[in-house]
């Protein structure tokens, strides 16, 4: 059974990912900062049928992506993969956004400690896979989400450089990024609003969890992809 640890596993996207590794046969340690009720209730259903862990994790600490590594190796034996979902934001012009360090060190530090933490047993291995989910702000920015952008940005150009430097090895790198995806992270938006994102997507539909969840499983599927961002936004962004 490969092992697979996915940061990000109690929002919409995180979880929707777990669960289908889950299906895959994939033995999953589910991290969570906040919402532990929701990793606890998935264990209780995909147990059932395979093996999820919840995992609490603090992002901002090395040391406690370190330990993390190190437990799943100790218990599992091994770390096949590696998916860095777990993320935040805020929505206002930069200067008065006042969680804009916060974000940085979640969204692109924590996915450098969490790649940093689990690569020496990859290494060992000669083989494994990172998805790094991005955005595509990552590509274009957003006005009023200038450091989500940024460290989105700076997710795509360090999936693209660590891929570089370790596919020679063994372990391949990529990044999917959603455009707008029905979770719980753009609930503030009116319905209006959503209407008129809506309205400028080719496809005419949001994105669901499941969309995403689908383009970490292509690229796990496909051996020759590495180094890749895979846009998810139903041509939102084209």
């Amino acid at each position: 059974m490969k092992v697979a640890i996915v940061t990000g596993a109690s929002g919409g996207i995180g979880s929707q990912i777990a669960q289908e590794l889950c299906e895959k046969n994939y033995a999953v340690i589910g991290c969570y900062r906040n919402g532990a009720d929701v990793c606890e209730a998935m264990a209780d259903d995909i147990n059932k049928f395979g093996v999820f862990e919840p995992y609490c994790l603090n992002l901002r600490s090395e040391n406690e992506a370190v330990r993390l590594a190190e437990y799943a190796v100790q218990t599992y034996g091994r770390i096949d993969l590696l998916v860095n979902c777990a993320g935040i934001g805020e929505i206002a012009p930069l200067t008065e956004c006042n969680r804009w360090e916060e974000i940085i060190n979640v969204n692109l530090n924590g996915t450098i400690r969490m790649c940093r933490a689990v690569l020496p047993y990859m290494l060992r291995m000669g083989s494994g896979n990172i998805v790094n989910i991005s955005s595509v702000w990552g590509e274009c920015g957003s006005a009023c989400e200038a450091a989500y952008s940024a460290s989105k940005g700076g997710v795509n150009a360090f999936t693209k450089a660590l891929a570089k430097e370790v596919g020679i090895m063994g372990v391949r790198v990529n990044a999917v990024a959603p455009g707008f995806i029905d979770t719980e992270m753009n609930a503030s938006l009116t319905n209006r609003d959503v209407e008129d994102i809506r309205d400028d997507i080719p496809l005419r539909r949001t994105g669901t969890p499941k969309d995403v969840a689908d383009a970490v499983l292509f690229v796990l599927s496909n051996t020759y992809v590495t180094g890749q961002i895979i846009t998810v936004d139903g041509g939102w962004t084209i």
